[in-house]
């Protein structure tokens, strides 16, 4: 996964937690964020790698967001290292 992958994984987790209000409300309350945050950072690191952490926290999260997607449970994880420095995974 490149860094590229890694922040289009990140903002489809965007969409997905703003499309479920249960999701929203706990992205929200976790990182002390606020919508206009959100929205105003999405295209940030620091927000991606807050959105991901999020998912990462809670393995219903993670899985709703799998089981709705054509991504492994393993590709949010890996998303998080890259976007956080660490190496670009090769598929």
């Amino acid at each position: 996964m490149n860094k590229d992958a890694a922040e289009t994984l990140a903002i489809q987790a965007v969409a997905h937690i703003a499309g479920d209000e249960e999701l929203l409300q706990g992205l929200l309350a976790q990182t002390g964020m606020g919508l206009d945050d959100l929205r105003k950072g999405i295209a940030t690191n620091e927000v991606q790698l807050g959105v991901l952490d999020f998912l990462l926290s809670h393995e219903p999260f993670l899985m709703r967001f799998v089981d709705l997607s054509d991504y492994a449970p393993e590709d949010p994880a890996r998303a998080q290292l890259v976007l956080s420095g660490g190496p670009i995974w090769q598929d």
